[in-house]
C-alpha cells in the first residue's frame, strides 16, 4: 500500500472514524458521517488502499456508517498513527485497556494528568510533501471542521461579521501537530481548547486557493447558519463579504 494513500485515509479515520479490535487478531476500520459526499470520498479512498469500498449502512441518527474488516490494512495504518481514537481514555466509550481488554492502540500519553491514546499525524512527512499536507488538511477540515460566518454587535450597537475557518480537535498531540503544519504552510492559526481557527482575510483567501473543502461537502445541522450550504460556497461568500459585507449581513439577519 502506498504511504500517500494511507495518510489520506488516516485523515478520515482520525476525524470521523476509527479502528477497533475484532476478535483476537483482526480489526474493524470504520467511518461515520451525515454528509454523502464525505462518505463517498471515504469509500473512494478506502478502495485505493484495499481495493474494496467496505460495507455501508444507515444508522438511526441519520448518519452513514462504513466499515471493513482487515488485519493487514489496520497494521499499515498503525504505522501512520499509533491510535485512531482521539478522545481521552476515560471518556465514553472507555478505552478497552482500562478494562483489561484488547486495545485498538499501541500505547498512551499523559497530558495534564489525563490519559489519551497516542494518536498522531506524520507531521515530518507532511512537511516534506506540501501537496499531501494540503490533501490531509482538506479531508480533516471537511470531516471535523468547516467555515462559519455570524453577525454580532459591538459596544456601540453596530453590527459586524465574525468570520472563521475552524478545525475541531481536542486531542493535545493532534492539535499541536495540525497547528504546526498550518504554520509550516504559512498560515496564522489560533489555538483554542478544542479547536484551531483561521481568522484573517489573508488566511481565508489562501485556504480557499490552496486547500478548500472536499467538493460538495456541506455545513451540518449543528451549525447556526447556512445549514446544508456547501462549505466551499460559504467560504467564497465569506471572502466576497470583505468587498460588500451588507449582502452577507442581510442574508444572516433573515435567518
Amino acid at each position: 500500500m502506498r504511504i500517500r494513500q494511507l495518510v489520506k485515509l488516516s485523515s478520515y479515520l482520525l476525524s470521523d472514524g476509527g479502528i477497533s479490535p475484532r476478535g483476537k487478531n483482526s480489526y474493524t476500520i470504520y467511518f461515520s458521517n451525515n454528509d454523502a459526499s464525505l462518505v463517498d470520498n471515504f469509500q473512494i479512498q478506502l478502495k485505493k488502499c484495499i481495493h474494496k469500498e467496505g460495507y455501508k449502512s444507515l444508522r438511526k441518527n441519520g448518519s452513514t456508517f462504513v466499515k471493513i474488516h482487515s488485519k493487514n490494512l489496520a497494521k499499515e495504518l498503525f504505522k501512520v498513527s499509533k491510535s485512531y481514537r482521539t478522545k481521552a481514555c476515560k471518556n465514553n466509550p472507555i478505552c478497552p485497556h482500562i478494562k483489561n481488554k484488547r486495545p485498538a492502540h499501541i500505547n498512551t500519553i499523559l497530558v495534564d494528568g489525563i490519559e489519551y491514546p497516542a494518536a498522531e499525524i506524520p507531521v515530518e512527512l507532511l512537511k516534506k510533501d506540501k501537496t499531501l499536507a494540503k490533501d490531509f488538511l482538506r479531508i480533516y477540515a471537511s470531516c471535523d471542521g468547516g467555515v462559519s460566518v455570524s453577525a454580532a454587535k459591538n459596544k456601540k450597537n453596530s453590527i459586524f461579521l465574525v468570520r472563521k475557518i475552524f478545525i475541531e480537535v481536542a486531542h493535545p498531540t493532534l492539535k499541536q501537530q495540525i497547528y504546526t503544519l498550518l504554520k509550516h504552510l504559512k498560515y496564522n492559526p489560533k489555538c483554542y481548547k478544542t479547536s484551531i481557527r483561521l481568522t484573517t482575510k489573508e488566511d481565508f483567501i489562501k485556504f480557499h486557493k490552496e486547500i478548500g473543502f472536499i467538493k460538495k461537502s456541506k455545513i451540518s445541522k449543528h451549525s447556526k447558519n447556512f445549514v446544508g450550504y456547501e462549505k466551499n460556497k460559504v467560504l467564497k461568500m465569506l471572502i466576497d463579504s470583505y468587498n460588500n459585507p451588507q449582502n452577507l449581513l442581510n442574508l444572516l439577519l433573515k435567518n
